[in-house]
């Protein structure tokens, strides 16, 4: 049972700080670029949610219950086009709030053309909408806006103003209902250009690979690996062994062995390779307090010992900078390598036999920390390594799959349709749910059967 809690809480605690640093890399972009980010959450979308709205951006930032991810809701990252976009924007602040059926009759359009409109709206943030009272008849309200109808998201805003309004005021809008429009769009994904779009979905991965490769060269120049030192010291004695028998204490350092002078580890392992064959009893002299100690160890005459049953002290082992940043980059090289595999058929089947789930990630991270903090460190670095490059495989609906999506886009001059962009992601979504299933159950043959 506490084998399986340590499980859970390093999983939970390991995954969403690595999320929660993917999802910064996204938003931190998106801010930089006035994008408005309605929602940055750890955990997947829920009711449930303790939650603050953030003064500055008016993202409103939390966690859920069901930590097995995070989000941010970036405005506008699906492409949308409908001529009638600019002309409801400006209905309903003209009105304050509206109904499916009142735009659907102002407009004669049908119900679903109205919910697609509305949602779009509801997508940028410019306007709310409200399902409290009535879940199948939701209410889409305006939002408070200052003297150059800047909502609480937008960059420059005049906070006294957008506070002195509330959701569903009437507005007088100051310009025609096509530059309303555009003036919203230049604030949500697809309205803003090709570099900036793609800085925002590279940003993701690439904080993950940046906080992996810092990590790593924490762990290895500064944290430092525990490692046996070459001193002729001695660490432990084992339980039963010969060098108990013989009276080796721990921190007694070897002088001599059987006649060999020694001045190092090495030099034991090298004298009790040539003593213990041969069956003959030998003297060890050691330094003890400042004294010398000769003590007699008990050779077993068949000449069967394998061991005397010592081990060598423990240091801690720090790597100069440099040398730490050359290991960090060699790693890296290796997991872009593993990455790039995955999607090389002949690959493929080898690269998912050796991948972890979820579930074996978590098994790591507890096992890990129960390690220390040197091995916690290179776990969280590997895994948030895997997360950054995984994510930049050109397969939808991951980071990579849009981004191919708009390198087409540029080259081609127009977006990849809504409709093809769709039956795309749901195949990508199908190949990684199948991935995720065969590495799950992999993970559990290898860890609990």
């Amino acid at each position: 049972m506490l084998g399986a809690l340590s499980t859970i809480f390093w999983g939970v605690i390991v995954l969403s700080l690595l999320v929660g640093i993917h999802e910064f890399g996204h938003f931190i972009v998106a801010r930089l670029c006035d994008v408005r980010v309605t929602e940055f959450f750890l955990g997947m979308p829920s009711r449930a949610r303790i939650s603050f709205k953030s003064k500055r951006h008016g993202t409103e930032f939390g966690i859920t219950p069901i930590l097995l991810g995070g989000y941010n809701r970036i405005c506008g990252m699906e492409p949308v086009d409908d001529d009638l976009l600019a002309d409801v924007l400006a209905y309903i602040y003209r009105t304050g709030s509206v109904r499916i059926d009142d735009v659907a009759q102002a407009f004669s359009i049908d119900s679903d053309r109205a919910v697609a409109i509305l949602s779009t709206l509801v997508d940028w943030a410019s306007v709310r909408m409200d399902d409290t009272v009535d879940h199948d008849d939701p209410v889409f309200r305006t939002i408070p806006r200052d003297a150059g109808f800047l909502t609480e998201y937008d960059t420059g805003r005049d906070a006294r103003a957008i506070a002195a309004h509330a959701d569903g005021d009437v507005y007088e809008i100051p310009f025609d209902n096509a530059a309303f429009l555009a003036s919203e769009k230049s604030r949500v994904y697809q309205g803003i250009g090709f570099g900036k779009r793609l800085a925002m979905l590279v940003m993701g991965p690439l904080v993950n690979i940046l906080f992996a490769f810092i990590t790593v060269v924490f762990a290895l120049s500064v944290v430092g690996m525990k490692g046996g030192s070459l001193e002729p010291t001695i660490g432990s004695v084992y339980e039963g062994s010969l060098a108990e028998a013989a009276g080796i204490e721990p921190g007694d350092t070897v002088l001599s062995m059987g006649g060999h002078e020694i001045s190092d580890w090495y030099g034991i392992s090298d004298a009790l390779d040539e003593l213990l064959p041969t069956g003959e009893d030998f003297d060890i002299v050691v330094e003890r307090a400042g004294e010398r100690v000769v003590l007699s160890v008990d050779n077993p005459e068949d000449g069967s010992a394998e061991m005397l049953g010592i081990t060598n002290t423990l240091v801690t082992v720090r790597l100069p900078l440099g040398d730490a940043v050359a290991a960090a980059f060699e790693y890296a090289g290796q997991v872009a390598d593993f990455a790039l595999r995955l999607i090389n058929p002949a690959h493929t089947m080898e690269v998912v036999g050796q991948s972890s789930s979820i579930v074996g990630m978590s098994v790591m991270a507890s096992e890990a920390a129960s390690a220390g903090v040197f091995d916690l460190l290179l776990v969280v670095a590997a895994i948030s390594m895997s997360l950054g490059f995984m994510n930049l495989l050109p397969l939808p609906p991951l980071d990579g799959g849009k981004i191919l999506f708009e390198l087409i886009q540029l080259v081609t001059g127009k977006p990849v349709s809504v409709k093809v962009q769709n039956i795309v992601s749901y195949v990508g979504l199908a190949l990684l749910l199948a991935l995720f299933l065969f590495v799950l159950k992999n993970d559990i043959v290898r860890y609990f059967m």
